[in-house]
């Protein structure tokens, strides 16, 4: 049986969708941070360089913990629902 924590944060349509959504922003987002600050000095300083590496890490790490609970969540979503065997 179902509660409402489990019908609102669970594995549902509505969570699969908005954390895509949420990912793409989210990626988007610390791009542009990302350009405008590489922007802002006229040359990649060691440092900068050394940020931008961290920042790809970081990014992949989001990024693969992104893919993985998305893939959980549609193969939730396509598992058939159980046909009632009561009807005749």
């Amino acid at each position: 049986m179902k509660n409402w924590k489990s019908k609102l944060f669970g594995d549902n349509s509505m969570n699969f969708y908005g954390w895509l959504v949420a990912g793409l922003f989210a990626i988007g987002a610390s791009c542009y941070y990302v350009k405008r600050g590489l922007d802002a000095d006229q040359y990649l300083s060691s440092q900068g360089a050394l940020l931008l590496a961290i920042y790809f890490i970081l990014l992949g790490h989001f990024g693969i913990a992104w893919h993985s609970y998305l893939a959980r969540v549609a193969e939730k979503l396509d598992v058939p629902k159980k046909q009632d065997t009561n009807h005749h």
